[in-house]
């Protein structure tokens, strides 16, 4: 920590440890962004290395999680893990009860308290963190949101508090929603989303990665999300790098930066989605073309040949427009 905190305070980003942020970036803001602005009065130059006082609470308690999206991993989600017969343990762990002391006995610097996951709605031990959190801390969640919200015990519980922000983790409809986040079905997603307008001090965002999956529906996602008053921040996908529309032929990025050209031109895009695209459709520009097809080849023969067999041959029935620019896969 103190190494991480000595290279951040020359104002440069540790090469490992802030190598998700320095991807993000490629794109516009990341998740540094989000702890800055929480502490816009912290200066990290006169700040000793063994400083800590948690402004912000990042919970992410284990993986336990009840989708396994394709391009998620064992180290992120307990469903993957299952898949590929990787050990694990839900159970709490011996420190559980250390973070939740350390938490109860800090409640006076704490601005913003993160419940992710895995699956936070999933995670038992965010009902007793909700038990002690002072009211007037925000409360965010990064959420699939796919669980049903009538019988879910944290979310009765987040339902009392007043200032609590939903980003909702998903990024296509329908269809090609339930293919990309597999285990999730669309119609509880419509449910929950009319559940959470009805409750007031709450607001919500979808929380998209922008990733080939998408990348020909953008308007599809974003008409949707306006029509349900909802806004759409978008995040770079850090893996599978076959899945990143820069990393195709030219054809493929072809449709990709028209159909961003189509979303620019629309005029109820909020600043923070028109700046991702247009620092998006400048990485095009100047990309040079490559060619990842065989690897996604071989993803998506084992996403509908190994895992997710029920949904064998809806890649190209779901985006026939890609599987077209992309050839034989």
């Amino acid at each position: 920590m103190k190494e991480i905190r000595a290279t951040l305070q020359t104002g440069q980003m540790h090469e490992q440890y802030c190598y998700n942020c320095i991807q993000a970036e490629r794109y516009g803001r990341s998740e540094r962004h989000w702890h800055n602005d929480i502490s816009e009065d912290f200066d990290s130059s006169a700040a000793e290395l063994n400083y800590h006082r948690p402004v912000l609470i990042d919970v992410r308690w284990n993986i336990t999680c009840n989708q396994s999206c394709n391009y998620c991993n064992d180290k992120c989600s307990s469903k993957w893990a299952a898949l590929y017969n990787i050990p694990f343990r839900s159970q709490v762990r011996p420190y559980y009860q250390q973070v939740h002391n350390y938490i109860e006995q800090h409640q006076g610097w704490i601005r913003e308290i993160a419940l992710v996951g895995g699956e936070p709605l999933l995670l038992p031990e965010n009902e007793s963190i909700l038990d002690i959190i002072p009211d007037g801390v925000k409360i965010s969640l990064i959420t699939n949101f796919s669980v049903d919200l009538e019988k879910n015990k944290i979310f009765q519980k987040l339902k009392n508090k007043r200032n609590v922000s939903w980003s909702l983790s998903f990024d296509n409809i329908k269809e090609r929603y339930e293919y990309v986040r597999y285990g999730g079905k669309w119609d509880q997603i419509e449910q929950n989303i009319k559940h959470l307008a009805e409750i007031h001090g709450h607001t919500a965002s979808v929380h998209a990665v922008y990733n080939l999956y998408n990348c020909t529906r953008l308007n599809e996602i974003t008409s949707w999300a306006k029509g349900v008053n909802l806004n759409v921040e978008w995040a770079s996908l850090y893996q599978p790098e076959c899945l990143d529309p820069l990393k195709h032929n030219k054809e493929v990025k072809r449709l990709a930066q028209t159909e961003i050209e189509i979303l620019l031109e629309r005029n109820d895009l909020i600043d923070s989605e028109r700046n991702f695209f247009e620092t998006a459709l400048n990485n095009f520009n100047g990309a040079e073309e490559q060619d990842e097809v065989l690897k996604l080849a071989q993803h998506i023969h084992d996403i509908e040949t190994l895992y997710h067999s029920d949904k064998a041959g809806h890649f190209l029935k779901l985006w026939p427009e890609l599987a077209c620019a992309l050839g034989p896969l």
